[in-house]
């Protein structure tokens, strides 16, 4: 090699740092650009050449220019943003739910439950004041409006998420399509992987997008020697160099709700983690737990008291009762569909005059022993039926109706060990099955004396008064020894503990996402600083390349002279 191929090597050189001072260039022009990933020129020694005795190299040759980017802490960084956007998702879900409870501040549930109580306490001290037992009833009512508002509210919210997968759905197709035809175009511009160097630009919007699409499902990304990735959730791929596959918002028989399901395949997307299953348990979990509490909060607060209310006496008996549940009459009482079973045991029926006194007293059986001759609503009717007296039907609707057949008689209930008077709906003070439909007994509403003060009889004493007080916070087997008023401040108890570790939760993935993002711009961001020092060394490089040049035309100069 002689002075022409030194020329000819330093030349090399010369579009060398012509290129580098072009890469520096573009990366100060896009310092400021969100999500631009710089840019580094790979060199490489030309392959050297023997000539005698000696091994001469041809110089330097540029090999790409590709973006500086840390794959394995990106991909930490996307799961931290989809664990992020998970804990984001559950902590809006729970500062909802805190919104909704006012039991936090003491002005809630909870302080309506007193206030029942309270009501029931005064009426017990004068049995015959009118105004007191219509308190009673109005706080009752009080109770029950305030359970169902607060059960409703908390379903709207459950079904206001439930609305939101539609909207994930259609963002995880309008990403999944983008970072598809990403693909393509970067392979297809990278020669399919033959080229060395990096589709500026291109790939800098798909990371931008798989980051994106990090935020509602958790990704496994895999980049194929083409240059472009797949994406894969739980198994199931949504993007294949490509291709895409669309997901669509479906209503499951089995959740009884929206799921996200795969088009193509009809299968539901099995996500762990991100907006997508932080959505899902929101719904299911945060305000499905909280309104499946209230709903049992509420049976056994209607349980309670209408066991107790449907033993007694108010002060005056029925002409004519309809029972608020409803059931299938001519099954075994395990089968009728009734809120609860009754057990095995007996009721009372007392027909009195118009002054109340007892005119006949008559106990019917109610036989619950898994045999073949149990009762059935038709046959405890029937009984009924046959007091002289009253007449006793089932509605076309499955409701018992009970009717005094003479204006001068009516009737009352006693002793109930089989809980059947409540479980059917009669004489009761609620009516309902849950938090759903919970209301007092329309009959109560239209004429307080039908309201269960005794137990002994019409104006005999106030037992069924006696047993009502503090009711609420009373331990009852069904629930574990629990009270009624336990079993929603537990809920309470709980619900606030899990607000306070979710915002923690919450706090300390922001600070882990903010470090990764940190350590990924440091790596991937343009720092001026750096490139003014590689616009130097290429600049020199360039001055020096130019001066060999220069030299070695002189000298060939001189050797054409001679």
């Amino acid at each position: 090699m002689g002075l022409l191929g030194t020329i000819q090597q330093s030349k090399g050189a010369l579009d060398a740092a012509q290129i580098g001072l072009q890469v520096v260039g573009n990366n100060v022009a896009n310092a400021n650009t969100p999500g631009y990933i710089r840019q580094e020129l790979q060199q490489a020694s030309a392959v050297a050449v023997r000539e005698g005795n000696l091994i001469k190299g041809h110089g330097v040759r540029p090999t790409g220019i590709v973006q500086v980017v840390d794959e394995a802490l990106f991909e930490r960084m996307i799961d931290a943003k989809t664990a992020l956007s998970g804990a984001e998702t559950l902590e809006k879900a729970y500062s909802q739910l805190e919104e909704l409870s006012t039991d936090l501040d003491n002005t809630g549930l909870s302080q309506q439950f007193s206030l029942f109580n309270n009501a029931v306490q005064e009426l017990s001290t004068q049995p015959g004041d009118a105004s007191l037992r219509e308190f009673v009833i109005l706080q009752g009512q009080t109770l029950a409006d305030n359970i169902r508002g607060a059960r409703s509210k908390a379903s709207d919210r459950q079904q206001a998420w439930d609305g939101e997968l539609k909207d994930v759905a259609n963002d995880i197709n309008r990403l999944t399509t983008r970072i598809a035809k990403l693909n393509l175009e970067i392979a297809t511009i990278e020669g399919g992987g033959l080229i060395q160097s990096d589709a500026t630009g291109l790939r800098d919007q798909r990371y931008r997008d798989l980051e994106e699409l990090a935020q509602y499902v958790d990704l496994n990304i895999q980049e194929q020697e083409s240059g472009a990735v797949s994406v894969f959730v739980a198994g199931d791929y949504l993007v294949n160099d490509g291709i895409s596959r669309d997901v669509a918002s479906v209503y499951s028989e089995k959740r009884g709700a929206l799921e996200i399901r795969i088009i193509e395949t009809d299968s539901p997307l099995d996500v762990t983690g991100g907006q997508l299953a932080a959505t899902m348990q929101a719904r299911d979990g945060v305000f499905g737990e909280y309104i499946t509490g209230i709903d049992r909060m509420a049976s056994a607060l209607i349980r309670s008291v209408n066991e107790v209310h449907s033993q007694g006496q108010g002060r005056e008996g029925y002409q004519q009762v309809l029972s608020s549940s409803k059931g299938n009459a001519n099954v075994p009482l395990p089968d009728a569909g009734l809120p609860w079973t009754p057990k095995n045991g007996t009721f009372d029926m007392n027909v009195v005059d118009e002054s109340g006194d007892v005119i006949s007293t008559h106990r019917i059986k109610v036989k619950n022993l898994g045999q073949v001759t149990d009762s059935t609503i038709s046959s405890i009717v029937a009984d009924i039926d046959a007091i002289e007296g009253i007449s006793a039907t089932v509605t076309s609707g499955g409701q018992i109706e009970i009717l005094s057949d003479s204006p001068a008689s009516s009737f009352t209930f006693g002793e109930d060990t089989s809980g059947f008077l409540a479980a059917a709906g009669i004489n009761t003070f609620f009516v309902g099955r849950s938090a759903v439909d919970i209301n007092v007994n329309e009959s109560l509403k239209n004429d307080s004396d039908f309201l269960a003060i005794s137990s002994g009889g019409i104006g005999e004493d106030t037992e069924v008064l006696s047993r009502m007080l503090d009711l609420v916070d009373r331990p009852v087997d069904d629930l574990e020894g629990r009270s009624v008023r336990g079993i929603y401040e537990s809920t309470i108890a709980t619900m606030a503990q899990k607000i306070s570790l979710q915002g923690s939760e919450a706090d300390g993935l922001r600070d882990f996402y903010a470090t990764l993002q940190g350590q990924h711009l440091a790596i991937t961001g343009v720092n001026i600083d750096e490139e003014s020092i590689k616009l130097i060394a290429y600049q020199r490089a360039f001055q020096a390349s130019s001066r060999v040049i220069s030299t070695a035309t002189e000298m060939l100069d001189i050797l054409m002279t001679l």
